[in-house]
């Protein structure tokens, strides 16, 4: 299994996909940090952020103006993070954290975010079942 095919299977891409663009791939984070966390993915490989083209960079700054705006009409978030760390998942990808200073109910659950309004802990947080990402995805598209 390529390293590309190893991080789709381990976020989840085809399941957990809210939208995919021509170069970039925004979809639901398995494990769920905060209310809407998401990761946005280049969709092809490519383990380094110089490699990418400048049509896939231009691309991104709208993919990043519908993720916000989205999210912002979903779940009403009051500041939001991009961590672009890729020390454990070798390949282009951020992660999308939305903040909140107060608790949000969805889907039956109340999602409270622990960190606030410290840097975020994005490896804690419950993983998300099928039907919570079923939900998210159709709040925000």
């Amino acid at each position: 299994m390529t390293e590309f095919e190893k991080f789709r299977q381990k976020f989840r891409i085809p399941a957990f996909t809210i939208r995919a663009f021509r170069h970039w791939t925004w979809s639901l984070r398995p494990v769920h940090s905060t209310l809407g966390a998401g990761v946005i993915s280049a969709n092809r490989y490519e383990p380094h952020f110089s490699g990418m083209t400048a049509e896939e960079c231009a691309e991104l700054a709208l993919v990043v103006k519908e993720v916000e705006t989205r999210l912002k009409g979903a779940f009403g978030y009051d500041k939001i993070n991009y961590l672009m760390l890729m020390m454990v998942d070798p390949h282009v990808h951020m992660h999308v954290i939305p903040r909140y200073a107060s608790p949000r109910d969805f889907a039956g659950v109340t999602w409270t975010d622990e960190g606030w309004p410290k840097p975020p802990n994005s490896s804690a947080g419950p993983t998300l079942s099928d039907a919570q990402a079923e939900a998210m995805r159709k709040a925000l598209t």
